[in-house]
């Protein structure tokens, strides 16, 4: 059964913050995943106060440098047979039996019960805004899971100025409940490299040095077939014997079968690369090397590849979205998502202009210090303060 006083404070003054930690596979993460494995890394370098302490529960013991807990935290792994229902079953368990003070979950799905005091994390709702780009039973999910949220949760963290809008205009949700905490790039890896390192990957994918890189899952959401038909146009404005490639990495989601049947068409097919999953480790040599790289994405909460590719020194062109223009200011060239000819139009620029490469490398490299995970961090623990 464990100690029933494990959580309980050592002093009247103590004050106990338990946060999800569990991320499957850090091989593969999602957006949200990276999101929550950075921002706990951050945290963890903020000093905590005196009495303070954090619990990570877990589905499993955590692994790498998520493992490595500076004093004052601990790792609580909450067996559960089932991988279905940790969340809304276990941890429910988990807070009933020994309740924290603060309780943060850096995605938008809560447990059925939760802590008095709860912070969570919402990072869009195009489900709501743009259902076509959703297999609807995962819509409906969402839907509901984001709804349980709302209602639950005390405090609600977003990336964008953006997205806090749209919480008050779908959900009708308090602007004082509303905390914009932007996001970043590990820019430990997302950085300008040495010519080296960039080469040894590119000959391993055995890509050229004159390229389009789009990196996410090939979805609807993403709007990869918009960049199909931009990349088409770009090639038939250059001409035979034109050296470009489009490379996209990613593995298969929503709506692939129209992106597969598009580009089984496609007149300049030879001239696009998909490369699949690519190892984390890789990505950002081949981020480096590219001409530009291409984010046509019909919505976002954020956009962490903005950040990663300016980080990098890579001219960027990005869709003209709030968030993107939020992110990226006047350091990439942004397009409409729905014009194919405009993205072509902005490709063929970069293609041409080399002081147009230098100049957007500069404002990018420059803009993507304005953001960092241990900001974010300090951000999320003056909320999580803020309830105490």
């Amino acid at each position: 059964m464990g100690d029933p006083n494990l959580y309980q404070p050592k002093s009247l003054a103590a004050t106990t913050y338990a946060i999800d930690a569990w991320i499957p596979d850090q091989t593969r993460m999602t957006g949200v995943q990276k999101y929550a494995l950075q921002l706990i890394q951050a945290m963890k370098r903020q000093s905590l106060s005196e009495g303070e302490r954090v619990v990570l529960f877990s589905f499993q013991p955590l692994v790498g440098s998520l493992a490595e807990l500076p004093t004052g935290w601990e790792e609580r792994v909450l067996a559960w047979r089932p991988q279905r229902g940790w969340m809304s079953v276990r941890v429910s368990w988990e807070l009933l039996r020994r309740p924290p003070t603060v309780f943060f979950v850096p995605a938008q799905g809560l447990p059925i019960v939760s802590a008095r005091l709860t912070v969570t994390t919402v990072h869009d709702i195009a489900f709501e805004r743009r259902p076509d780009l959703y297999d609807p039973s995962v819509a409906r999910r969402l839907r509901r899971v984001t709804k349980a949220a709302v209602k639950k949760a005390t405090k609600i963290i977003v990336p964008s100025e953006a997205t806090k809008q749209d919480m008050i205009d779908i959900y009708r949700v308090a602007s004082d409940r509303i905390t914009v905490t932007p996001l970043s790039a590990d820019t430990t890896r997302f950085r300008p490299l040495e010519q080296a390192q960039i080469d040894s990957v590119l000959q391993k994918y055995r890509l050229g040095r004159n390229f389009f890189l789009s990196v996410g899952r090939l979805e609807r959401k993403k709007n990869i077939t918009t960049l199909l038909r931009a990349f088409e146009s770009f090639k038939e404005r250059r001409g035979v014997g034109d050296p470009f490639e489009l490379v996209l990495a990613g593995t298969p989601g929503y709506g692939y079968y129209e992106i597969k049947k598009y580009l089984e068409f496609s007149d300049v097919k030879e001239s696009i690369r998909t490369l699949g999953f690519v190892p984390e480790e890789d990505l950002p040599a081949i981020l480096n090397a590219a001409t530009a790289y291409v984010f046509p994405s019909w919505y976002e909460g954020f956009g962490i590849p903005n950040v990663e590719a300016m980080a990098s020194g890579t001219p960027l062109i990005t869709s003209d979205i709030p968030p993107h223009r939020e992110v990226v200011g006047d350091a990439a060239l942004l397009v409409s998502a729905r014009e194919p000819d405009a993205w072509a139009a902005a490709m063929t620029r970069i293609a041409q202009d080399g002081t147009l490469r230098d100049e957007l490398s500069r404002k990018g490299i420059k803009r993507a210090k304005d953001f960092s995970w241990d900001k974010t961090a300090q951000q999320t623990w003056a909320v999580l303060r803020s309830l105490v």
